[in-house]
């Protein structure tokens, strides 16, 4: 009787670093798909800008002069941007399957590829052919350009942390094939934050196709 009362009685055992580490799976989870709608209103701020003023057109102030920004530059950082996010998605994809020194080498490249269109970026604004009053096109790029410099500056950031991660912890997880096929809580935990990366990535890559289409093509 008394075993059976315990038994009833007995409340299930519960382990803590599981339970904390599923807790970080899942807050990394959420905060890096949460950056995707912050990111998202940040630019749809602009965008609405972009139309309002492009469709009142008060006075042909839109753009009277026809002076939009380098074309050129533009579609640098278009290129850049999206090479990058291809060479990250195929980075990944050798992690998974144990190769990590493609995976650090491609990341490196990624990481290269955003800072130099982080460069392109300000420095276009050294070189605008237009003051910021100058039409509502001028006043608008002025006010995205800063804000795609830091997105891209910031996406550089994340990924470069996720590479020294990866380098730190090369040796470390070399006998258990790598940390992109570790059961360590550790490496899930890293996986964890690069499929973030990857999910805001390929959504800030169709964002700057369709801001340079916006700023450079249509305007």
């Amino acid at each position: 009787m008394a075993t059976d009362v315990q038994s009833a009685d007995a409340q299930p055992v519960i382990d803590e670093e599981q339970y904390y580490h599923d807790a970080q799976l899942g807050a990394l989870w959420t905060a890096s798909r949460t950056l995707i709608p912050v990111v998202a209103a940040a630019f749809g701020g602009i965008y609405f800008a972009y139309f309002y003023l492009r469709s009142l057109n008060s006075n042909g102030l839109w753009d009277p002069h026809g002076q939009t920004a380098s074309k050129i530059i533009g579609l640098s950082i278009l290129l850049l941007v999206v090479a990058g996010t291809a060479m990250q998605l195929m980075a990944s994809r050798r992690l998974r399957r144990g190769f990590s020194t493609d995976f650090i080498v491609g990341t490196a490249a990624n990481v290269l590829f955003l800072v130099i269109a982080t460069g392109l970026q300000i420095w276009e604004l050294t070189r605008l052919p237009f003051p910021p009053a100058a039409s509502g096109y001028a006043g608008v790029f002025i006010a995205f350009a800063p804000v795609n410099a830091l997105c891209i500056g910031l996406s550089a950031y994340w990924v470069f942390t996720l590479m020294m991660r990866a380098i730190r912890s090369y040796s470390f997880y070399r006998a258990d094939g790598g940390i992109g096929v570790s059961a360590h809580r550790a490496a899930e935990n890293f996986r964890a934050n690069l499929d973030g990366f990857g999910a805001y990535g390929i959504f800030f890559m169709l964002l700057s196709i369709l801001s340079w289409y916006l700023f450079y093509v249509l305007h």
